[in-house]
């Protein structure tokens, strides 16, 4: 890795500890820290005292040459004097702008590789960044959060070596109330919904279809078991799911649904599926048409729209639609009677 990126990221790594204040940092606690994020991520040695004392002393520099980071030290621990201060808040140096630059330039010749997703919506984001460089914390501009993204994305790695290795691993799994289980899986696939990461594997205990939020693993461990290999889920079946829960079915129908006049503009721009197609459309609106496995995230989707959307085939989801509204309308007039 260049000198000038390992640079920056090793910034990026002493600003998040010494935002944590949950804890102490001494020098060496800096030091194993960085070394152990550098290793992860870049293969990279041990980082030395020198070049971590080095980085401290460029970040308190002003700007453009550092940061201007109220960093002191008390009886060999390390903090910010000011607890609202972090990098994320700070404007983007040149050095920044030209490693973003440089990642855009980079990504922009693969956007056309499908199986690689929706490359085109990072690269506009990463220079959205850029051109609203410095209003981080602006009152006029709002990004969207991606902690979720972030929480999980280190284990993709793991996790994908795992799956084309096929290897089996058990994953410690951290609920949002904090309790702590564990699960054995034979992983499968990785799929990406809304900016969240999922494996599908085969579950070790019942041999049943389970999906894992990559962004609730807090370890992975490999398993000294014979693999089973997927003979059931095909990558068609993965991609045909809409949404995320499995379903019993494996195959994929053709769903139809209209919907009405404010729906097709937002649907022309933002497809409901990749199979997605447009016809009959007129100023009551389209029939629009995919071909997909329904789950329950698909019935939610329909139902989130309520009126603007009615399924017309097939029949056996359609029913499923009514039977939804139909307690939905049982459960608002029972409200009402008290």
């Amino acid at each position: 890795m260049p000198a000038h990126k390992s640079k920056n990221f090793r910034f990026r790594i002493i600003d998040n500890c010494l935002n944590d204040t949950s804890r102490t940092w001494t020098l060496n606690d800096l030091i194993n820290e960085v070394s152990q994020q550098l290793s992860t991520e870049f293969s990279v040695e041990k980082v030395s005292k020198r070049s971590i004392q080095y980085d401290i002393a460029l970040m308190r520099e002003q700007p453009p040459v550092g940061y201007n980071a109220p960093i002191m030290c008390i009886d060999g621990n390390y903090t910010y004097s000011d607890s609202n201060f972090s990098l994320q808040n700070c404007q983007l140096s040149k050095p920044d702008i030209d490693n973003l630059t440089e990642v855009v330039n980079t990504l922009k010749q693969f956007k056309n590789y499908a199986h690689l997703g929706d490359i085109l919506k990072i690269i506009e984001k990463i220079e959205a960044i850029i051109a609203l460089n410095p209003l981080p914390d602006s009152p006029f501009v709002g990004f969207e959060n991606s902690d979720k993204l972030l929480k999980g994305i280190g284990w993709l790695k793991q996790i994908f070596d795992a799956t084309v290795g096929k290897r089996v691993i058990e994953l410690t799994i951290k609920e949002f109330d904090d309790t702590i289980r564990q699960q054995v899986v034979h992983p499968y696939y990785l799929k990406e919904f809304h900016n969240e990461w999922y494996l599908y594997g085969l579950n070790e205990q019942n041999h049943t279809l389970v999906v894992v939020p990559v962004q609730k693993i807090a370890a992975i461990s490999p398993q000294i078991i014979t693999f089973i290999e997927n003979t059931t889920y095909t990558p068609a079946y993965f991609k045909s799911l809409f949404g995320i829960q499995p379903s019993e079915s494996t195959k994929a129908v053709e769903v139809s649904l209209k919907i009405d006049a404010q729906l097709v503009g937002k649907f022309t721009t933002q497809p409901v599926h990749e199979t997605q197609t447009l016809t009959n459309v007129d100023e009551n609106g389209a029939l629009l048409q995919i071909k997909i496995i329904p789950t329950g995230d698909f019935t939610q989707f329909v139902l989130k729209h309520g009126a603007r959307i009615k399924v017309e085939s097939p029949e056996k989801l359609r029913k499923t639609i009514i039977q939804e509204l139909k307690a939905a309308y049982d459960a608002y007039f029972k409200l009402s009677l008290f």
